[in-house]
Order: C-alpha cells, then structure tokens, then sequence
C-alpha cells in the first residue's frame, strides 16, 4: 500500500515536471514569434510593461507583509488590552429629543409659501443656425 502511494507520488512530479517543462517551452516559443513580428516601437512598450509589472511584483509583497504584521501586532495589543483592564460599561437610555409643534408648523407654511418655479413661465429665445431668432411662444402658437 505504501509503496503504491510512493509510486503515484512520483508519476505526479514527474508528471508536474513535464507540465512545467511543456509551458516554459511554449511560452519561450510564443515569445519568439510575437518579437519577430513586432516592430521595434511596440517592443520596446512591451518591454516597459513587463519590466514595470515585475518592478511592482514585489514591491505589492512588501507592501502586504508589513500591513500583515501590523495588523497582527494591534490585533495582539488590543486582546492583552480587553483581558487585563476589562470594565464592565454603563449602559445609557437612549436620548430622545422632542422638539415643539409650533416651529414644525411654522416651517411647513414657510416652505409652502415659495413660488414655485414652473408658476411664471420665462419667455425663451431660441436662433436657428441659417435663419432668424424665433420666439418659443410664437411657435408654440403656430
């Protein structure tokens, strides 16, 4: 049983291995042919792209493993933090605030009091590009 095991174990890395092999190949290969028939301008952005993507690699790895630790850290902190000076809270009601009616009122006639905007009409003048200035309402009318 156990050295069937150690037989599959090693059918799947030789296997894993030729996988790798085979994409390698295959990308070194499309590689070549895509610089072969790219012209020296767009090689050159290329180039820049694949050298910024791997420049910001492992700059993006440093950038998480410090946000990792210190997130750690204060995780940490705060946990000694609740278990040495745990205090029981106070518990507050809630505050309710109850303002008087008259003002509400007072607002509400307010607000109904404006003009409204769509109450006086503005006359609009509008110019045809090649003829005259028209009025909307002559139009309308017409």
């Amino acid at each position: 049983m156990r050295e069937e095991r150690e037989e599959r174990a090693s059918r799947w890395r030789r296997f894993k291995t030729f996988l790798g092999v085979v994409t390698v190949a295959f990308a070194v290969t499309l590689a070549v042919m895509v610089g072969n028939r790219l012209s020296e301008e767009a090689l050159g952005v290329l180039a820049g792209a694949v050298c910024g993507v791997g420049a910001a690699i492992p700059t993006s790895l440093i950038v998480v493993a410090v946000s990792r630790r210190q997130s750690e850290d204060r995780s940490s902190e705060q946990t000694r933090r609740r278990t040495s000076d745990y205090e029981p809270r106070n518990n507050y009601p809630p505050v309710v605030v109850v303002s008087p009616s008259s003002v509400q009122q007072h607002r509400r006639q307010s607000w109904n009091s404006l003009p409204s905007s769509l109450s006086a009409p503005m006359d609009r003048e509008f110019k045809v590009v090649g003829g005259e200035g028209m009025r909307y309402d002559d139009e309308r009318r017409a």
